[in-house]
């Protein structure tokens, strides 16, 4: 009788034990299983469809803007350039750079830079064109990626990166979102046809683009097209091609 009284009396406490152990141990968080992620591992198999790198550009006044935008854009999966104008006062690419460095996001990925030696870009000018090719090439430079796609501070996007990228996932990569007809109407007569000086080519000081009285004629040897977005082997045309004289994008 008082063997069985024991062993009843041992089974309900170890019964009460386990109740009052077991949740304790699920509950305490331990250091031994949390995860470790490897970012360089992640880059190298690739665990997104697709990869975008974005040319985010701003000019004097644009730094809280530029950070709204950087912000909704963000995505680890893609790449992010920008250029602050040499034109906006040091205050503003002081405020900037602090931006992108305290980010504990930006800094764990490593996917947010900011141009060094920025240019001075003239509204509508060649600088604006000069610039673009130049993030290109550092882009194709620093990183692989599927699309191009250049944005300034005043742009917003309408949907999460995450929702493009699966948009995207099923297209060719060597797909470029470029407008499909030649008949470029209006753009003809506004951008095609006249004659600029940009005077942020030769001064230090930022003013507006000189215009032409005369206009030129459109040329006859290639057509003109405009677009948004390009792949990453037309991007690397574009800017290793040794002869580009037959080959030219308008802005959109």
């Amino acid at each position: 009788m008082g063997i069985k009284l024991f062993m009843i009396s041992f089974m309900v406490t170890s019964i009460l034990f386990s109740l009052l152990y077991i949740p304790t141990k699920l509950t305490t968080p331990n250091a031994k299983y949390n995860p470790v992620i490897n970012l360089n591992m992640l880059k190298d198999l690739k665990p997104y469809p697709v990869t975008f790198a974005y040319l985010i550009s701003a000019s004097r006044g644009d730094a809280k803007r530029l950070t709204r935008v950087l912000k909704a854009l963000y995505h680890p999966g893609n790449y992010y350039l920008i250029h602050v104008d040499a034109d906006a006062p040091e205050k503003e690419h002081r405020e900037i750079a602090e931006f992108v460095s305290s980010d504990p996001v930006f800094g764990l990925v490593g996917n947010v830079w900011i141009v060094g030696k920025p240019n001075l870009v003239t509204y509508r000018g060649p600088t604006m064109l000069a610039t673009t090719l130049h993030a290109m090439a550092i882009l194709l430079r620093t990183c692989k990626w599927d699309w191009f796609i250049n944005l300034s501070a005043s742009d917003y996007p309408l949907v999460t990166q995450d929702d493009l990228i699966d948009a995207f996932s099923t297209i060719p990569r060597n797909l470029n979102f470029i407008q499909h007809s030649s008949r470029l109407g209006w753009k003809l007569n506004k951008r095609a046809k006249p004659i600029m000086i940009d005077p942020g080519l030769s001064s230090l000081n930022k003013s507006e683009i000189w215009w032409v009285i005369k206009q030129r004629s459109l040329p006859t040897a290639f057509k003109l097209y405009t677009g948004l977005s390009l792949s990453h082997f037309l991007s690397l045309f574009v800017c290793y091609e040794k002869d580009l004289t037959y080959h030219k994008t308008l802005p959109p």
